[in-house]
């Protein structure tokens, strides 16, 4: 008899049952025995208006016995020869029923069938319960010797969350008077509502500290919140009815087990041993679950017990003996170290007197290797050293106050020789013309390229007064090609020439130069239009071209700036470039005054933009203004 609640008003009352029996021969003159199987929530029971028993507790002090079969003697001076009535009184509230098949028989009979029922669905979990306190207490002082094995504390709290779930089962053969001790509503709320999320908690934290998966911050926000967010629900429920309608909280459950099966089904994917291991210890749970949902939902067979608490305590013993049986393996491998530990000694310091022996004469070997070395860079320097002297002596010209013309430059190798070529042209006071080149590569090939690139420009410049100023940038093209020979080293440059006002410009593959206007300020670069019609570089034996040349003229404050790739391709801490816009900018912001002070400012900006960095590569930047 199921759903009881539904005869009474709210689901909330007294039910009375009402049953006529009369006693056959067999059993006259003798004490019966009533077998009522379990009744929710609390019964009182009589015999031809004599009470003969009861279970749990009626309001005002209500607690149900609901997992407890009811067995009740009926003395025979209370029974009739003819016909007998029975009456039970039922407290409902929010769940009532009568499970099992009632009977009346002897003494002996009826007390057998409640003695088996009880075992069946009360006792075997108090038997349980017990142990796994004592598996618990066993785990929490492995715990205790050994702290890094976190398995064994997970383990002990998961025991000690299972017993708890389990006295639901068999409180009522506790000697405790619960209705006058314990409230059967906050009792509900604590051990069969709120329990089983903290054992879905633990066991997916055991799994997942069991086969060592690695769980993100993500995912441990997620399972508190579906451990901590149903109890308070639970906990404010204001009465039993309200509380058997939050049922649905145990959805919050489903999360946690498919986060298991991922655990698990990942752990099998990546071939751990013990995923297999921990699957197989698991399957009894997942066999009596779905057992007791095809018997007691499916087959309505409620006289059946629930048999995923057994379930569950196999999973249990699984457990322990899988741990044991790792602790015993740990042990083995402990005792195996010890006993070997002497052989073991023996064999790596033999290993390491030979390593010592070879580590010597590898040492002996350095050294003398590492004093060659340092013979070599002492030449090296030294070489280095008179490249630089020479190459000075080719640079660093002191220059005259040009009539007309205001010219400034910078020039900073990176180390050692400098890959930058500079020269300025002139005939007393009277400035004919400058050039700005870089050649490829860096160290003492590119710093001799430099010299003998040097020697050409100078000489063809000057031989090429009465010639175009592409044929001479094609004449020098043509005899640094002849005198590098095989050297790879080629050359981008600027090459000006000068006459009053009135300037005639090449670019060979540089960086952009920009001309930056008195009148506004402004800067623009200095550039053919036509990218097709622009100069390739320089020293290259496949490219044979002429040079395009640009003429423009210079009004009073105009200035020229010129540089290599060291200004515009240098980076700051973010790995910007300080490129072409800043240049410009710069230029711009550079204000009225002489070449120097454009010049100084514009570096301010760079090493201002630069700082914290290291400068890789050879600095050169000129500016010429005119000041007529």
């Amino acid at each position: 008899m199921t759903n009881l609640e539904n005869l009474v008003p709210d689901q909330y009352g007294y039910i009375w049952l009402k049953k006529t029996f009369t006693i056959p021969d067999k059993l006259k003159d003798q004490n019966l025995g009533a077998y009522f199987g379990r009744i929710s929530l609390a019964d009182e029971t009589y015999i031809n208006g004599a009470y003969i028993g009861g279970k749990g507790h009626f309001p005002d002090h209500e607690f149900s016995a609901w997992n407890t079969a009811r067995f009740y003697t009926i003395p025979k001076k209370i029974l009739r020869d003819g016909e007998n009535e029975i009456f039970i009184k039922i407290w409902v509230n929010g769940e009532g029923s009568i499970v099992s098949n009632p009977f009346i028989s002897t003494v002996k009979t009826a007390e057998k069938a409640a003695a088996k029922e009880d075992f069946w669905n009360s006792k075997i979990n108090l038997i349980f319960s017990f142990a796994m306190l004592i598996i618990a207490a066993y785990h929490l002082m492995l715990y205790f010797k050994n702290k890094e094995e976190k398995d064994n504390l997970i383990f002990a709290l998961l025991n000690i969350f299972s017993a708890l779930y389990l006295c639901v089962f068999f409180y009522d053969n506790l000697p405790l008077d619960f209705g006058e001790k314990v409230s059967f509503l906050i009792f509900q709320k604590i051990f069969s509502n709120s329990m089983p999320f903290f054992l879905a908690y633990m066991i997916t934290s055991f799994i997942s500290s069991f086969v060592h998966a690695k769980e993100y911050k993500a995912i441990k926000i997620i399972r508190r919140i579906l451990l901590i967010a149903p109890v308070v629900i639970i906990l404010f429920a204001p009465n039993y009815r309200s509380l058997r309608s939050m049922r649905w909280t145990f959805m919050m459950i489903i999360p946690q087990m498919i986060y298991i099966l991922f655990i698990i089904i990942k752990a099998l994917i990546r071939k751990e041993k013990d995923a297999s291991i921990l699957l197989l210890g698991f399957s009894p749970l997942f066999a009596t679950f779905l057992i007791d949902i095809i018997v007691h939902n499916i087959l309505k067979n409620y006289s059946f017990p629930y048999i995923i608490s057994i379930g569950w305590q196999i999973v249990i013993i699984s457990l322990l003996f899988i741990l044991a049986n790792r602790f015993v393996n740990s042990k083995k491998q402990v005792e195996y170290l010890n006993k070997n530990l002497e052989n073991k000694v023996e064999e790596r310091t033999k290993a390491l007197s030979e390593s010592n022996a070879k580590l010597s004469e590898t040492n002996s070997k350095l050294e003398s290797t590492n004093n060659q070395l340092t013979e070599a860079k002492r030449k090296a320097d030294r070489d280095m050293k008179l490249a630089m002297n020479v190459q000075n002596a080719f640079f660093n010209p002191s220059l005259p106050h040009f009539k007309n013309w205001d010219l400034v430059y910078t020039f900073k190798p990176a180390a050692g020789v400098s890959g930058d070529l500079y020269d300025f042209f002139h005939d007393s006071k009277d400035l004919q013309g400058l050039g700005l080149f870089d050649v490829s590569g860096h160290g003492i090939a590119s710093g001799l390229v430099t010299m003998l690139a040097k020697t050409v420009i100078d000489k063809k410049f000057r031989e090429g007064n009465n010639q175009s100023l592409s044929k001479i940038m094609s004449e020098i093209d043509k005899q640094i090609k002849e005198d590098k020979g095989d050297i790879e080293n080629y050359l981008t440059g600027i090459l000006l020439r000068i006459n009053d006002n009135k300037i005639e410009f090449i670019n060979a593959g540089h960086p952009t130069a920009f001309v930056r206007t008195a009148k506004n300020g402004k800067c623009h670069p200095i550039e053919v239009k036509d990218y097709s019609k622009r100069n390739s570089i320089i020293g290259v034996n496949t490219l044979d071209k002429d040079f395009t040349t640009l003429k423009f003229s210079m009004q009073k404050g105009d200035s020229l700036i010129l540089y290599t790739d060291c200004l515009n391709e240098s980076v700051n801490k973010k790995g910007e470039a300080f490129g072409e816009e800043r240049i410009i900018q710069a230029f711009e912001d550079s204000g009225i005054g002489s070449a120097k002070s454009k010049l100084d400012y514009i570096l301010s900006r760079f090493y201002k933009f630069t700082e914290g960095t290291e400068i890789k590569d050879d600095l050169t930047v000129i500016v010429l203004q005119y000041i007529p």
